[in-house]
Order: C-alpha cells, then sequence, then structure tokens
C-alpha cells in the first residue's frame, strides 16, 4: 500500500516506524526540517518538506496514488483540509486524521473525513468501559457513538427477575442481544427466563441508556 503521512512530529514519527515492517510505500509530509531529517535518517522513510494543505505539495508527491492518507499534525484545521483534499481533489479512498478536540470528531466525519480518531475520546471510552454505573456499564459504541452496546447485572431485587421476556414490557427502543449465565452465552426469545446474576446484553440509543438502570434495576 502506498500510505501518505501528514505530520512529521511525534505521532507521525512513530506512526511510521510502526507500519514499517508491513512493507508499506510510506512518505512523510513535514514542514519543518529537523523533523524531516530524523524521520528519515533514523526510519530510513522518504520525507517531503512542505505543507500538507498546499495542493501542489500533494501534487508533487502524487497523492493520487495513495490508498490511504493520514493526517496527524498538531491542528485539527491542518489534518481536515488536508484530508478533504486528498479526498475531494486527488480521490484518495480512505482518509484518516487526528482530532485534538473530541468535539470535533462529528464536525469531520461529516465533511468528509473517512476515520477521525481522539486520543481523548480513546482513553475516554477505555475508562467508561470500566466504570460501572450503578450496574450498567457500557461495552461499546456504534455507528458515531450513538448506538450503545450495554451490560447489566440483574439482582433479585429487579423487577425483571425471574420473569421471561414475554413478561416483560420492553421499551421498543431496547433490543436484548444475549444474556450470559454462568459462562454460558444465551441467545434470548420470549420464554426466556431473567434470573439473579444473569448479564443482559442489551442494545440502545445513547439517549436512552441511563434508562436501563430504572427499567432492569430500579
Amino acid at each position: 500500500m502506498y500510505i501518505v503521512i501528514a505530520g512529521g512530529g511525534k505521532i507521525g514519527y512513530y506512526l511510521a516506524k510502526t507500519m514499517l515492517p508491513h512493507k508499506h510505500k510510506i512518505i512523510v509530509i513535514e514542514q519543518l526540517m529537523d523533523a524531516c531529517e530524523k524521520i528519515s535518517n533514523e526510519l530510513g522513510v522518504e520525507t517531503a518538506r512542505g505543507d500538507a494543505t498546499d495542493i501542489d505539495k500533494l501534487a508533487e508527491i502524487e497523492v493520487d496514488k495513495a490508498d490511504v492518507f493520514i493526517a496527524v499534525t498538531g491542528r485539527d484545521e491542518d489534518n481536515l483540509i488536508a484530508c478533504q483534499l486528498a479526498k475531494r481533489n486527488f480521490g484518495v479512498k480512505r482518509t484518516i486524521a487526528r482530532v485534538n478536540n473530541p468535539k470535533n470528531i462529528m464536525v469531520f466525519e461529516k465533511l468528509g473525513v473517512d476515520y477521525a480518531v481522539s486520543s481523548t475520546s480513546i482513553i475516554a471510552d477505555l475508562i467508561e468501559q470500566e466504570v460501572d454505573l450503578s450496574g450498567v456499564k457500557t461495552l461499546m459504541r456504534l455507528k458515531n457513538r450513538s448506538i450503545i452496546l450495554s451490560e447489566i447485572v440483574i439482582g433479585k431485587t429487579s423487577v425483571t427477575c425471574g420473569k421471561s421476556l414475554r413478561e416483560l414490557e420492553i421499551p421498543e427502543h431496547y433490543i436484548i442481544v444475549s444474556i450470559i449465565r454462568n459462562e454460558e452465552v444465551i441467545i434470548p426469545n420470549g420464554f426466556t427466563r431473567i434470573q439473579d446474576g444473569d448479564y443482559v446484553i442489551i442494545v440502545s440509543t445513547e439517549e436512552n441508556q441511563m434508562k436501563l438502570k430504572e427499567y432492569f434495576i430500579g
């Protein structure tokens, strides 16, 4: 694969270093001469000194032949513009941008960036996945983070304990995907009874996630 990396700072450096064993053709665009020399001398990776938001510079390194364009500069604005140029002007199929401000993720994706990655959001998600909010635990976020896969631990005091799914009035915006009981994964149907100690895996919208606590735990 031909991979273009915009930004030769720490992230760009280690990204190039990580991908080297996979035998990809890699070129790093960086404005600072020192960073270019470090990448070239220490990694043996080709560099191009210049601005990744400069359409002439992108044409010079034949971005139109790139399989992936990755923008990891320290400025969200530059990463967005560089990815847009790569996709719209040069037809790059896959663009990835570093997002320093997590609030910009949705904006990047709406403006055509295929993958907007925020280290802050990744760390926050990892923490959130390990935090049990009174029995409701986030396992995964899907579809631009608006769909939540949650895990709920059923206790004896739950109004759902001992009842079959057909007896419950589960709101339409919840879908019970599976029940984990004593290391066994159960694909539920209407006759499946929820028991004390069950781990119920449920899909819901983000806005309705906390309502799961009220319904299943009380």
